[in-house]
């Protein structure tokens, strides 16, 4: 081909090209089901797979559109067992401080901070499931809880181990912490959208490609919440304190 790419290097662009868009749905769906399943960890699987592909800088608006589409459908698929006045709790602190963060993304060093937040998920874990850490239940724990996770979603795309571990002192049915949980994220997800397109970080490119992974995610979603409705609260507590250490490792290793 004469005046652009020889037909062997284009059709090895090609088929690189639609490999990276099946491993990002097959990841997008392995990631839709764990957080459907467990309130977190799409975040933290997504992000290692888009940065290898795109780098960091690309990969966190990507990831946020994938997961305020995968949260909204949580949100929906729950929408009757929403607990909104805790909600409500908790989004006023985390939405001004989700566009704090955000305004910060470009200040940070991502893969230290990734690496200090997964240090602290995997002792917090630990000490949870061993009965030595409770936090206390109340307006306090919401606040404090989406202040923090309002901050760290902004900086990082990665929160939701910590917004779910103050929705797990609610005492909530499986279906109620999810969906709950789901809601507060979604509009997280939006404020920083919308922060990130004030700033630059935000185009066609990288909304087209958190669509895709998005409506990957939305199908684990639906298979989650199959598996979810009539789990035992206790036992599915402990279940999700082992997948936060294990997703955090994943993450610490990956980053």
């Amino acid at each position: 081909m004469e005046g652009g790419l020889p037909l062997s290097r284009w059709a090895a662009c090609f088929y690189s090209c639609i490999l990276m868009y099946i491993v990002l749905i097959i990841v997008g769906l392995i990631a839709g089901t764990l957080s459907g399943s467990i309130g977190f960890g799409g975040g933290m699987i997504l992000l290692p797979v888009i940065t290898y592909f795109y780098g960091v800088e690309i990969a966190v608006p990507v990831s946020t559109i994938a997961q305020m589409m995968s949260n909204l459908s949580r949100a929906a698929m729950g929408w009757k067992e929403i607990k909104w006045k805790q909600v409500l709790w908790f989004l006023i602190p985390a939405l001004p401080f989700t566009a704090l963060g955000a305004c910060g993304f470009s200040l940070v060093n991502k893969t230290l901070m990734t690496r200090l937040l997964c240090i602290f998920l995997i002792v917090f874990s630990i000490m949870k499931m061993g009965n030595k850490i409770h936090l206390p239940k109340g307006h306090k724990t919401v606040i404090g809880g989406g202040m923090l996770t309002g901050l760290l979603n902004g900086m990082l795309g990665i929160s939701g181990p910590i917004s779910s571990a103050v929705f797990l002192t609610l005492d909530l049915s499986p279906v109620s912490y999810i969906a709950s949980e789901a809601t507060a994220a979604a509009a997280m997800h939006i404020v920083k959208a919308i922060t990130y397109g004030k700033f630059n970080l935000m185009n066609e490119h990288i909304f087209l490609n958190g669509l895709l992974i998005g409506c990957a995610m939305m199908a684990g979603n639906w298979i989650a919440f199959r598996l979810i409705r009539n789990v035992n609260k206790k036992p599915y507590q402990r279940v999700v304190g082992i997948m936060m250490i294990a997703v955090s490792i994943w993450l610490f290793l990956t980053v």
